[in-house]
């Protein structure tokens, strides 16, 4: 594996950055100072000195509003499944079935003593139409529910990822703030 190579980085109190190619436009802060360094672009970093090879770990920080919005992102996460876990346990619980023993059981005597083609066209019949329960108004009622509740906790899982991406944002988003004072 390459290793790729690290350049110095000056600020105006004399400090130095170790930085390489891959921190290209990303904004820098001394710790020395406090000032904001932009690092230039690739063609200009590579025209800066070279740095020794270091095994020290640098740290990135949150800023304030990546803090914030990682704070906010974990809350639509959290808040959001709960909610879509809800709306699924409630649609879950809403009885879209023709249950009624007798019904099932004189539908099940009529198709035994049919013909193959005739329970065929039967069937295509009840498909279109709807077994028992299922004309009944609380049939409908409870079925128009069961949808309501599937299209929210559809809706609270999309904006479950909403927060996942902010989060990532946020962690994406990360500064680093130490500065190798080299003087």
């Amino acid at each position: 594996m390459k290793i790729m190579p690290n350049y110095l980085l000056s600020c105006d109190c004399s400090s130095q950055f170790i930085i390489g190619t891959t921190d290209a436009g990303k904004t820098l802060q001394c710790a020395d100072c406090g000032n904001s360094i932009v690092v230039p672009n690739l063609r200009e970093i590579r025209e800066l000195p070279t740095a020794e090879p270091t095994n020290v770990a640098r740290d990135l920080t949150w800023e304030k509003q990546n803090g914030l919005l990682f704070g906010v992102g974990i809350v639509l996460f959290t808040l959001s499944l709960l909610l879509a876990l809800f709306e699924f346990y409630q649609a879950s619980q809403l009885n879209l079935n023709d249950t009624t023993e007798e019904e099932i059981s004189y539908g099940n005597a009529v198709i035994d003593q049919m013909p193959p083609m005739a329970a065929i066209q039967q069937w295509r019949l009840i498909q279109s139409i709807g077994l028992g329960d299922q004309r009944e108004v609380e049939f409908l009622q409870n079925k128009a529910l069961y949808e309501t509740h599937q299209f929210y906790a559809m809706l609270e899982c999309g904006v479950a990822v909403f927060g996942l991406v902010l989060c990532g944002i946020a962690f994406v988003m990360r500064k680093r703030t130490d500065a190798n004072s080299s003087s």
